[in-house]
């Protein structure tokens, strides 16, 4: 019988210390350093729900459209501290980030979002509910960029893909590049989008800069074969594309 009060007893601590409300900085402080056996493997990429929140979702009346379209701008200007992250990825690519600086004061953050729930103790209660289902990883970033004086948050998602002529259609056939031999006549593109978000206001933007397209050079006449395409010839690709939609996206709302 002692035993059994006993088990009650350490049973009824537990479950009080897991339920204990602090700040968000002792929360910070009691978050385990490592990944748990039981966590399942996050999705590599974000989305729209981790950048926008419920905003998608949300029932929207005209009168929430015209509002939004009295609004101000989004801008950025030039030099502003901004987080830049890329998704999927823990650090965005060098050459973006070589690219960001030119214009902004930049710091980084990873792209890979922590799939775990938060835990609710009081499942009973509709203002914790409310909590749980409004937090999402923007609003958690933003509160970082608050803390160290960021201006912007500036998210991208970038897709290279190769291209091959398929002579039946007379069209060029894309799909995700995934480091397979590339020969003459292929065709290559990166597609990204960039989404900003004021930390301040929460408001947002996206855009989507037009793709460039290049094409491996088929053999010459003396019949000499290119040579195949290296990590270099990519890299060389990557940062041409980057700094021409660095710039355009400057330009646009600076």
């Amino acid at each position: 019988m002692k035993t059994q009060s006993l088990l009650i007893s350490c049973a009824a601590l537990l479950f009080l210390n897991g339920c204990s409300h602090s700040s968000i900085d002792d929360k910070k402080k009691a978050m385990p350093r490592g990944d748990s056996p039981s966590r399942s493997a996050p999705s590599a990429q974000l989305t729209d729900k981790d950048i926008f929140g419920n905003e998608t979702t949300l029932a929207v009346s005209e009168e929430d459209i015209q509002a939004a379209l009295e609004g101000d701008g989004f801008r950025v200007p030039l030099h502003s501290p901004v987080i830049l992250v890329q998704s999927g990825s823990r650090a965005p690519d060098a050459f973006m980030q070589q690219e960001m600086s030119k214009y902004y004061s930049v710091a980084t953050f990873s792209g890979i979002p922590d799939r775990q729930k938060p835990v609710s103790c009081n499942r009973n209660s509709d203002e914790e509910n409310s909590i749980v289902e409004n937090m999402n990883w923007m609003q958690a970033l933003r509160y970082v960029a608050a803390k160290g004086h960021q201006k912007a948050i500036i998210v991208y998602h970038d897709t290279l893909q190769a291209g091959r002529y398929h002579s039946a259609s007379k069209s060029i056939v894309w799909s995700d590049y995934k480091n397979e031999k590339l020969t003459d006549g292929t065709s290559l593109r990166y597609l990204v989008r960039f989404s900003l978000i004021d930390v301040a206001t929460g408001e947002w933007a996206t855009w989507t800069p037009a793709n460039g397209e290049f094409t491996i050079l088929p053999p010459d006449a003396g019949g000499n074969q290119p040579a195949d395409m290296t990590e270099q010839h990519l890299a060389e690709l990557k940062q041409h594309a980057w700094a021409s939609v660095v710039k355009d996206l400057v330009q646009r709302y600076q």
